[in-house]
């Protein structure tokens, strides 16, 4: 049992090193209010324009029959 807690504590201390030296390493940016701003010029060459139809997604349900106009008696 004891082992168990030992090995815990340093599987935790090794990941808060880990996630230490990851947010370390990030970089801030200001944010940006258009994409193009993302990029410098003549960083990115398009070629083609197109659009990929990857999938549709189509749901199904049964209408209740119900009769129109009029009041039911």
């Amino acid at each position: 049992m004891d082992g168990i807690i030992v090995g815990v504590i340093i599987a935790a201390i090794v990941a808060g090193i880990v996630v230490a030296i990851m947010v370390g390493q990030m970089k801030p940016v200001a944010r940006k209010h258009e994409a193009a701003q993302y990029i410098g010029e003549g960083d990115v060459k398009i070629s083609v324009q197109e659009d990929t139809y990857l999938r549709t997604e189509l749901r199904r349900r049964k209408l209740e029959n119900k009769q129109s106009g009029g009041k039911e008696a």
